[in-house]
């Protein structure tokens, strides 16, 4: 089991703690030796030894309790759990085995298997239009060839000259393969990834396993693409020495089914090229034309900190009970006590699920700030599913509201729009205002200054007192009515002018009285010398 801690600095809290200790101990060492010269109590009699008991307790499990508000604060976490993420769009990793083996031509066609997978990922690229890829060359090392992409046709330019000649470094390291794919994908990325993987499952490093374990921890699909035959045959290495080769499907399909037994999330899949209907398969899976979101599951570490939380509340309580209970009291004091502690251990646990999609709900608030949005996603989308199960519509409206505002963040401005509406008519007046408010941002953004106004008019309605509201409805009506001033102006240029057509007007009768005179001028000429001939 691993244990990590995000903020091992906060343990540096335990110095003042310990110091408080320190203090409180040397206050109540001096208090009692006071009380004893005062004769107000005996040190060896009962209530003395009764109030040195109940400091000590007070004391010890209060102290317990800061350690565990300490430990939640410096997020020690251990174990991993499957996070449901919500995704948009689709990117691809195209990772290419060029190691020698792939030189070998037993492929359909007697062709080898590098230009088989070659054909096989142009055809699928034709059906691709609008999905991100990126390309990854994998021999001994994994090389990011061409970043996330949408340019698919340098894609096909570079799968035209695969070759093991590209990569120097000897060996087939598919595991490094797969580590630099992930790599290729944003951190923060919007969209659904997956990862193709051509090769003929043979590799030399054994590397491969704990790739895939760690491309299911990010949530990311693996299809592995095998091509070549079953039957061995003989190739030469890049040292020239001559090696047997064959498509290694079946310690493939056992990779598979150990990362599946230690894992039920694994999204890790072989299919063979060979098989009729393959494409439409892996097409399937990566399709962009797939409408809606897609929701998919990274494994994270659980952080333990409700746990510590939790058992700081009871070591607190229990300081109550055996460090505050009436010296006097006795038994019955004692009984009454720990009933009451009880009481109140009971409506915190009654009113734990609400508490526990809150504190989910902060989680994902303080991982929006770190700009960590899919982490973010996730709390927000298991608060609103666990609230809704419950039929907790309060909880559910923050969840969902703060599930829309990351969207927003991400630029999926739709889908935090479709979120918006799904709460908007029953939500508080508080969560309202914030609808319209960021429905008009994303108006503005898109460049539709009416609707925007009209959004921040209808936030005005419920907050009349916000000013950055009052601001923003004034910028939307200026930029409408400038933009309607320069839809004037461009109409404006293209229709005829008055004034311009008076000027040609003008222009066209001096023209016209000069070619008269000119024409009279000539005329005279031609009788005059008619005349005089």
């Amino acid at each position: 089991m691993i244990i990590s801690i995000e903020h091992p600095a906060t343990f540096y809290l335990l110095i003042p703690l310990l110091l408080a200790v320190t203090y409180v101990s040397i206050k109540f060492i001096r208090t009692h030796r006071l009380l004893s010269e005062k004769k107000f109590v005996i040190k060896s009699g009962a209530l003395g030894g009764r109030l040195v008991i109940c400091f000590f307790f007070k004391t010890f499990f209060r102290v317990l309790s800061g350690m565990m508000v300490i430990a939640a604060l410096a997020g020690i976490s251990w174990g991993t759990d499957s996070i449901p993420v919500q995704k948009n769009g689709h990117a691809v990793s195209m990772v290419f085995d060029i190691s020698y083996s792939m030189e070998a031509k037993d492929a359909p066609g007697g062709i080898s298997r590098l230009k088989a997978s070659a054909s096989y990922a142009k055809e699928l690229l034709e059906h691709m239009e609008g999905t991100k890829v990126s390309v990854v060359l994998a021999k001994g090392d994994g090389v990011v060839a061409i970043p996330l992409t949408e340019d698919l046709q340098s894609v096909n330019s570079l799968i035209d000259c695969l070759s093991p000649k590209l990569m120097t470094q000897k060996g087939s390291s598919l595991g490094n393969g797969i580590k630099a794919a992930i790599s290729s994908f944003p951190e923060q990325s919007a969209e659904a990834s997956c990862i193709l993987l051509f090769t003929d499952c043979e590799e030399t490093d054994n590397t491969l396993q704990s790739a895939l374990a760690e491309s299911s921890k990010f949530g990311m699909p693996v299809i592995v693409i095998g091509f070549g035959s079953e039957r061995e045959s003989e190739i030469f290495s890049g040292d020239g020495s001559v090696v047997k080769t064959a498509l290694r499907s079946s310690d493939m399909e056992k990779v598979i089914a150990s990362l599946s037994s230690k894992n039920s999330r694994s999204q890790v899949q072989y299919i063979d090229a060979s098989e009729l209907g393959s494409a439409s398969r892996i097409l399937k899976a990566i399709s962009s034309e797939t409408e809606g979101t897609v929701i998919t599951y990274e494994n994270q570490s659980v952080k333990k900190y409700p746990l510590f939380i939790t058992l700081a509340i009871v070591f607190y309580l229990a300081s109550i009970v055996f460090g505050e209970l009436d010296i006097k009291g006795g038994k019955k004091r004692i009984l009454h006590s720990v009933a009451q502690t009880s009481m109140v251990l009971l409506m915190f646990t009654s009113c734990s699920p609400r508490f526990n999609d809150g504190t989910k709900i902060l989680q994902g608030k303080l991982e929006w700030n770190k700009e960590k949005y899919q982490q973010a996603t996730a709390y927000y989308l298991e608060a609103a599913e666990n609230s809704a199960l419950r039929g907790d519509e309060s909880t559910r409206q923050y969840a969902v509201y703060n599930l829309g505002t990351t969207y927003l963040q991400q630029g999926e401005t739709d889908a935090a729009v479709m979120r918006f509406m799904e709460i908007y008519e029953n939500s508080p007046d508080k969560i309202r205002f914030a609808i319209l408010y960021n429905c008009g941002i994303i108006a503005h953004r898109n460049g539709d200054y009416e609707n925007a106004a009209d959004y921040f008019r209808r936030a005005l309605t419920i907050d009349g007192t916000n000013i950055n509201a009052k601001i923003n409805l004034e910028l939307s009506l200026r930029e409408e009515s400038s933009k309607a001033q320069q839809a004037e102006r461009e109409l404006t240029a293209l229709s005829e002018n008055p004034e311009e057509q008076a000027l040609e007007a003008a222009l066209y009768s001096l023209i016209k009285e000069g070619e008269t005179k000119q024409w009279k001028s000539m005329e005279q000429e031609s009788e005059k010398s008619a005349r005089d001939y």
